[in-house]
């Protein structure tokens, strides 16, 4: 590398072996939206079904990939939000269902950081990670949230996600509020999570990984 040269590429070989030692064969930092999910999605699905992947494992492993970049999509604190002009002249109109209805289309177009991985491990299990930033006031009632679900089997993690849809979603969610409840019963329980305290002033770093 000559020292007017920018780039440096043994540093991204290094990457490359660091993502091969980890068995991760598909991964992405950035942002997201759901064109990026659809097209990242179709790709996974097609090295599945090129390597003969057993069709339950393969319904599981997309369906985690999907709930969980949606998870980032929804809930990331970095985002580069729409325009807001259309939100404003509707609320400007004084009609609250056009207010709602544009703010949900609104936040469908914003661009949400995080960082996806899906691999193997040398031991056998698959997985799906996925990262992203949490603001750090909302850290312990995430944590409570998961640790409510931990230990549950598909049975116990179905009645309950029965039970939050025929109750509605929780304050401040984003769907219907059973997304870590839908990835540990695809995962049949086998999943496990970690928060990283003050990545970044006022946040911390939170990651999912669910395993097959």
């Amino acid at each position: 590398m000559t020292t007017s040269q920018l780039l440096n590429g043994d540093s991204y070989l290094r990457f490359r072996k660091e993502l091969d030692d980890r068995g991760i064969v598909f991964s992405y930092s950035g942002y997201l939206n759901e064109a990026i999910l659809t097209g990242i999605g179709n790709a996974l699905r097609t090295k599945m079904e090129m390597e003969h992947t057993d069709a339950k494992v393969q319904r599981s492993v997309f369906s985690s990939f999907v709930e969980q970049v949606q998870n980032v999509i929804r809930y990331s604190a970095e985002k580069i939000p729409p325009e807001e002009m259309q939100a404003q002249e509707a609320a400007d109109s004084g009609d609250a269902a056009a207010t709602q209805a544009t703010a949900a289309a609104e936040e469908q177009k914003a661009l949400s950081y995080g960082l996806v991985t899906v691999g193997e491990y040398a031991n056998g299990p698959r997985f799906v990670t996925c990262c992203n930033m949490v603001h750090a006031k909302d850290t312990e009632k995430l944590k409570a949230q998961l640790d409510s679900i931990r230990g549950l089997d598909r049975k116990e993690l179905g009645a309950m996600m029965r039970q939050q849809l025929k109750d509605g979603p929780p304050e401040g969610s984003k769907g219907a509020g059973v997304g870590f409840i839908q990835m540990a019963r695809e995962a049949n329980g086998n999943w496990e999570y970690d928060i990283v305290k003050g990545a970044t002033e006022g946040f911390d770093f939170f990651c999912f990984e669910a395993h097959f």
